[in-house]
């Protein structure tokens, strides 16, 4: 068939996708880069200026500071979410009994929204009315009970934690379906070769889902940049800044100060850093292709 009438075939079908695109990603887009070069006044009246918004950044101790929390926030979550997920994953690709079950618990919290999961856990983390403090004094760990979200230093691995607690049952079914598919036929020679179960977890299982979790970093940094809901009910950006990410600096600029287009700037330029990281993270995890 003709390459020309290939693409009349085609067209048709992408369409539709195309103009979803244009509506919901591209026009948004360009209205945001917009909006970044005006100044608004609470009047609504909107004064052209440039980059005088991303001059404003630079010199900006707030933006800086969310920053640093986003980035921080996405690294402590991911140590927290992938060496426990990978475990509890490897364990249910395993024959035991009640796998159902177990599954059926990891994957609970993740059917719970945001908002109740963020209450819930602001409650138990409460100092004195929560349940995480009584019980380490219950069983003599006093010394370690906090005021979780009261405390700059544990604010936000608290949040943090919260945030991988409700979701790490979508990443165990992720990396179950990739234990999954490892050929049992290598899998079964690592055995006849004298390999243990950690040998072939470590030596074999791993390297060989190594593109499995390359895409699961980008998709978790990707996320974890844009958390806002968690910060937002739990503790607001407190104590002092120590949580505050960049959504919700965002979002007191743009309703809370009406200064659309310096929050306009400030996801502008979260969406470029976004888009480096991503790249970064696959070219250093990135690797040739393996024959099996």
């Amino acid at each position: 068939m003709h390459r020309t009438a290939q693409r009349r075939i085609i067209l048709p079908f992408l369409m539709p996708a195309l103009l979803l695109l244009a509506a919901f990603f591209l026009y948004p887009l360009l209205r945001t880069v917009e909006l970044s070069l005006h100044e608004f006044r609470r009047t609504g009246a909107a004064e052209f200026v440039g980059l005088k918004q991303y001059e404003r950044l630079l010199d900006d101790p707030n933006y800086v500071n969310a920053i640093k929390n986003t980035f921080l926030m996405a690294f402590v979550g991911g140590c927290m979410l992938f060496p426990p997920a990978t475990a509890i994953a490897w364990a249910l690709s395993q024959c035991i009994r009640g796998e159902r079950f177990f599954r059926f618990m990891v994957f609970a919290p993740v059917v719970l929204s945001v908002a109740v999961v963020s209450l819930m856990w602001k409650f138990l983390y409460h100092p004195t009315l929560g349940l995480i403090n009584p019980a380490l004094e219950s069983v003599g760990l006093g010394a370690l009970a906090r005021t979780w979200l009261g405390d700059p230093q544990t604010a936000l691995p608290a949040v943090a934690f919260t945030s991988v607690w409700h979701g790490i049952g979508l990443w165990v079914v992720l990396l179950c379906a990739g234990f999954e598919k490892l050929p049992a036929s290598v899998l079964e020679a690592g055995r006849i070769d004298g390999a243990g179960e950690w040998r072939l977890f470590r030596s074999i299982m791993l390297p060989m889902m190594r593109d499995l979790f390359r895409v699961l970093v980008v998709l978790w940094v990707v996320q974890s940049l844009q958390v806002f809901a968690f910060v937002y009910i739990m503790t607001r950006g407190g104590p002092f800044g120590s949580t505050d990410v960049v959504a919700t600096l965002m979002y007191r600029e743009a309703l809370e100060r009406a200064d659309f287009g310096y929050a306009a700037a400030m996801g502008l330029v979260m969406v470029v850093l976004m888009l480096g990281v991503a790249q970064l993270i696959n070219k250093v995890m990135k690797r040739d292709e393996l024959q099996y």
